[in-house]
């Protein structure tokens, strides 16, 4: 079933008291406390931006997967690579709904790190260890196991 969704500029309480007595949410989560805690979380996740590293990593079915769940979620979803051009990662970004705008082709792994910090990324998924630990907090290691 698919969750209410933030609009532009409403806050949290908006969102939430209109989360709450949204019909399909109320058939759903019959108890008020259960439905209080999904439509919180709901808001919550409307305001994380996460990225995606694209090689071995959004590239793969699981990432892909895993960017469409968030995605469906309400995150913002980006594709943060360090391929010289994004030409390559726009068609499988199309297929998944994101933006092309959200696709960046940086160059370099120290030039992916800047971007994740200058977009204010809240996580960043990647299959490359030396960038996620330059992304305390914010870096997860991928592992397409």
């Amino acid at each position: 079933m698919p969750l209410p969704t933030k609009q532009t500029n409403e806050t949290k309480d908006e969102f939430v008291s209109r989360c709450m007595v949204d019909e399909k949410m109320k058939n759903e989560y019959t108890d008020s406390l259960q439905r209080l805690a999904v439509c919180s979380n709901q808001y919550n996740l409307a305001t994380e931006k996460i990225s995606f590293d694209y090689d071995d990593t959004f590239s793969t079915s699981k990432g892909f997967d895993l960017a469409m769940k968030l995605k469906n979620e309400g995150a913002t979803i980006y594709i943060i690579s360090a391929r010289e051009n994004k030409d390559g990662m726009l068609p499988r970004a199309n297929k998944a709904g994101i933006l092309f705008s959200r696709v960046y082709a940086t160059g370099s792994n120290e030039a992916k790190v800047q971007k994740v910090k200058d977009l204010g990324i809240n996580i960043h998924y990647d299959n490359n260890e030396n960038v996620v630990s330059q992304l305390p907090g914010v870096g997860r290691l991928f592992k397409n196991d």
